[in-house]
C-alpha cells in the first residue's frame, strides 16, 4: 500500500464533496486503510489490501449546508456519474481517475423506514442505496484528519466488525464474503492496541443489541462449521502479507463467537479463566472448557470445535 497515494485519494475525495464531508462517514475497504493511516500506531508495520471502491455512509436526512448539493459538488470536482441497473431511482456511481487509479463512490444509507426499505432514495442529490444493519454505522463514527489536513469520519472498527459479520452471509460473491472475513481478521488482529478497542467497542455494541449480536455469532460458527480447506484457502489468499493463517484467525472467530462466555466466566472464577478455558477445549473440546467455569450450552455453535 502506498500511504501518500492513499491519503491523496482520502483527502481529494473529502475535498470534492465540500461541507457535506461532515455528514459522509467512510466505511467497506477503505475504512481499513483510515484505520492504518490515521487511527492506528504508526510502527504497526501490517497495512491493508487496497481497494478502488469509497463505500460512502450518508444518513437518510441531513440538514442543508449549502445551495449545491452533493451530486454538484462532485461533478465540479471532475467525478463522472454512472448509472447501473434498472431501479427507479437508478444506482449510480461516481468515477475519477486519481493518482491513476479509477476511484469509484457510490453512496449507501440505512433501511429503517416503514415503506421502501429496499428502494434508492434521493439524498441531496446522490442516490443512496439502502442496506441492512447500516444504522449501527452511523452510531459511533469515527473522526480523522488526512496528512493533508482534511477532516472526515469513519465507521467505527466496533461497527465495521459487526456489520461485515452480520452480512458477510448474504453476500451474491463469495470473493466480497471471502474479503469481508479478511477485514474481520485485519482489524481484529493487526492493528495493535486500536485491534483491543475495536473487539471491546464490538462487545459493547453486542450488549445493546442482543439479537443482532445472535445472529452475528451464528454466521461466524456456521462458516467455521462448514468451511471447506479451498474455503479457507481463498480467505488465506486476500491477504497480501501471508500473514492470515487459519489456526490463528480461527481462534480469532471462535473469541468473537464466544466472547460473552469467556467474559461470565473470568467475571465468576477470575482473570485465569480464560486460560483454563483454552486449555480444557483443547483437551477434551467445548464441553471440557465450559465444565471448568460455565454450565451453558450452546447449541450450533458446539459444531465449530
Amino acid at each position: 500500500m502506498d500511504r501518500e497515494k492513499e491519503d491523496r485519494i482520502i483527502s481529494e475525495f473529502l475535498q470534492s464533496i465540500g461541507p457535506w464531508r461532515d455528514f459522509v462517514i467512510i466505511g467497506g475497504g477503505y475504512a481499513l486503510i483510515i484505520y492504518r493511516l490515521y487511527l492506528a500506531d504508526q510502527a504497526i508495520k501490517a497495512f491493508p489490501v487496497g481497494t478502488k471502491d469509497i463505500d460512502s455512509l450518508i444518513p437518510r436526512t441531513i440538514p442543508k449546508v449549502s445551495e449545491k448539493n452533493i451530486a454538484k459538488y462532485l461533478s465540479e470536482s471532475n467525478f463522472t456519474q454512472h448509472f447501473k441497473g434498472l431501479e427507479i431511482p437508478a444506482t449510480e456511481i461516481y468515477v475519477k481517475k486519481i493518482d491513476g487509479v479509477d476511484l469509484e463512490v457510490e453512496f449507501l444509507t440505512d433501511n429503517s423506514t416503514r415503506k421502501g426499505k429496499n428502494k434508492n432514495v434521493i439524498i441531496r442529490g446522490v442516490v443512496a442505496q439502502p442496506l441492512r444493519y447500516l444504522n449501527l454505522s452511523f452510531e459511533e463514527a469515527v473522526p480523522f484528519i488526512t496528512h493533508s489536513k482534511i477532516n472526515g469520519y469513519v465507521v467505527s472498527p466496533g461497527a465495521w466488525i459487526f456489520h461485515k459479520g452480520l452480512t458477510f452471509t448474504r453476500r451474491k460473491s463469495d470473493s466480497k464474503a471471502f474479503k469481508d472475513l479478511y477485514g474481520i481478521w485485519y482489524v481484529t488482529t493487526q492493528l495493535g492496541t486500536f485491534s483491543d478497542q475495536a473487539i471491546t467497542a464490538l462487545r459493547n455494541m453486542g450488549t445493546k443489541n442482543p439479537k443482532w449480536l445472535k445472529t452475528f455469532q451464528n454466521n461466524l460458527s456456521r462458516w467455521l462449521k462448514n468451511a471447506t480447506p479451498l474455503d479457507w484457502s481463498k480467505v488465506e489468499a486476500q491477504d497480501p502479507s501471508g500473514e492470515l493463517r487459519k489456526a490463528s484467525f480461527k481462534q480469532t472467530l471462535k473469541r468473537l463467537v464466544l466472547y460473552k462466555v469467556l467474559e461470565d466466566g473470568a467475571e465468576q472464577r477470575g482473570p485465569g479463566f480464560e486460560d483454563d478455558f483454552w486449555r480444557g477445549v483443547e483437551e477434551g473440546g467445548l464441553e471440557v472448557g465450559i465444565g471448568r467455569g460455565i454450565l451453558e450450552f450452546f447449541g450450533e455453535v458446539l459444531g465449530i470445535f
